[in-house]
């Protein structure tokens, strides 16, 4: 199949949190005065219902909340400044602040206001939450193991609460899940290279300020994210494990096109996690294989696709995996069912809906 260039997610991303192998959120050492510039105590006061009734119109303790949790929780202290918003829009402080939350406050109150740095959520920026993009070489087989551990998480839905368990999302390392053999730190292994999925959704995690409950750095640097982001994965030994903090659902997206691997984290509406719905297209078999050819130098790739192919009206759901072939018989990397015509199945019955 041709190789046709796809449109890459690019989100970069900013740390501002470090677990190591506990439970414990390691900030660095913060100047909490630092806070004290995008602070004020009648906004704080006026737009947080529940500290009127828990703290009420006490500006000391108010601060003291704000700095010690509210901004971390992402409440703003006042009208033009949100810590996770400002870490999640100027991606490039952290090379300088990494970890240590007050220095983006003190930047903002002293340089990036008067840069006219993005300081508020923005509307495009839609449900997510945090996301980060690394890269890989899409030649060799450690290639194989990347693709498939991230399509392994793709869609996944946490409730509030809910505990994932990095490791067990992808299933078993083995070559009867699809892995092949790739170098690992030492040697060789079947598996090498889901680390990279576990670190870049680490990463994303660091930008959402979400805390791990299990985290392990690796034993030397890794060439595609900043010491301090990356999070092994040994199986049976070392996890990568999160709680979702929020009180709304939170969902895990991927995608792995051209080398180019990005682990996005957004709120979940209950939507379905369909890319799209495709009625002009065309069919095309190749060697028993088939592809979906959009007719406009394009092709369906990473991902689920409601497909109205005969145009009666009613659309069936495909799977095709990065590579653009549709998946059939069997069950899809994320974990659903599909037929010998690769149509999505529940109890036997193929699942549809009109268009």
């Amino acid at each position: 199949m041709r190789k046709i260039q796809m449109r890459k997610w690019a989100i970069a991303g900013a740390a501002a949190l470090l677990v190591l192998g506990s439970t414990t959120i390691a900030y660095a050492k913060e100047n909490k005065e630092d806070y004290r510039a995008v602070f004020d105590a009648q906004y704080y006061y006026d737009q947080n219902p529940d500290l009127q009734e828990s703290i009420g119109m006490n500006p000391k303790a108010l601060f003291e909340h704000f700095a010690v949790s509210g901004a971390k929780e992402g409440r703003s202290g006042n009208a033009e400044f949100n810590l996770k918003a400002y870490i999640y829009n100027n991606p490039d402080l952290f090379l300088t602040f990494k970890k240590n939350l007050s220095d983006y406050c003190k930047h903002y109150a002293t340089l990036g206001k008067a840069e006219g740095r993005i300081a508020l959520r923005q509307e495009e920026q839609g449900n997510v939450i945090g996301s980060w993009t690394t890269y890989y070489d899409e030649t060799v087989p450690r290639a194989t193991n990347v693709r498939l551990a991230a399509q392994r998480i793709n869609g996944k839905v946490l409730q509030p609460g809910e505990l994932m368990s990095f490791s067990d999302s992808i299933m078993s390392r083995t070559k009867a899940n699809g892995y092949v053999s790739a170098p690992l730190i030492k040697g060789y292994g079947i598996g090498g290279g889901i680390c990279q999925v576990s670190s870049t959704l680490y990463a994303a995690m660091c930008q959402a300020l979400m805390p791990a409950v299990e985290r392990h750095p690796h034993s030397k640097p890794i060439s595609y994210l900043p010491v301090g982001l990356d999070a092994t994965i040994s199986e049976g030994y070392l996890d990568l494990k999160f709680i979702n903090p929020y009180d709304k659902p939170i969902q895990l997206l991927t995608s792995t096109v051209d080398g180019a691997l990005t682990v996005t984290i957004q709120f979940y509406d209950g939507s379905e996690s369909v890319v799209s719905c495709e009625t002009q297209g065309t069919w095309i078999e190749e060697k028993g294989r088939w592809w979906y050819d959009k007719g406009n130098g394009t092709y369906l790739q990473d991902g689920w696709y409601w497909i109205d192919g005969d145009r009666n009206g009613i659309a069936e759901c495909y799977y095709f995996d990065v590579d653009g072939w549709m998946a059939a018989d069997g069950v899809t990397a994320d974990g659903y069912r599909v037929d010998k015509n690769g149509a999505w199945i529940e109890n036997g019955q193929v699942q549809s809906k009109p268009v």
